[in-house]
Parts: C-alpha cells; structure tokens; sequence
C-alpha cells in the first residue's frame, strides 16, 4: 500500500494513467543521501504541497524536508501545549 500510495503521491492522476492506452509507471526519484526518516519525510512534505495545490512548487531535497518536516512538527507541538495546556 505504501509503494501504490508514494506512486500517487507522484502522479496524482495513476489510475486514470493506466487505464489509458499510454499506461506507464511514474518516474520515482533517486536519492544520493538517505539519512533515518528523510525519505519519509520528503513524500510526506510532497503530500503537503499537493494538499495545498502547491505541487508545481514542490523542490525540496532530503535535507531540506527534513528541515521542514522538523519544523512543522515543532510548531505544531506548541500550538498542542497551549491547546492542551489545562488539561
């Protein structure tokens, strides 16, 4: 389910692609450098910016998702403290 979910993520319009007469396969990205988590995290920022109709903008690197990813979820941690922080 991942691979068919990170092929999406590439090619938001897959099925549509294989039931056409060109079919194909999307064109998954190499990357040099691989540290723990980057890979997730960069699917997961591209998912993001497709969210966000902002995929035509998508440029990130590994290293810069994980900045970004990183610092998304830092924000996100103390948006939740002063949600949560009566509770």
């Amino acid at each position: 389910m991942v691979g068919l979910a990170r092929a999406m993520a590439l090619n938001p319009k897959l099925t549509n692609d294989w039931l056409s007469e060109a079919g194909g396969d999307p064109e998954f990205p190499r990357f040099e450098v691989s540290p723990p988590g980057g890979i997730t995290a960069w699917y997961t920022m591209l998912l993001t910016a497709l969210g966000n109709d902002d995929e035509s903008q998508f440029t990130l690197d590994i290293p810069s998702a994980i900045r970004v990813y990183e610092k998304r979820d830092e924000n996100r941690c103390v948006d939740w403290k002063k949600k949560f922080s009566n509770v």
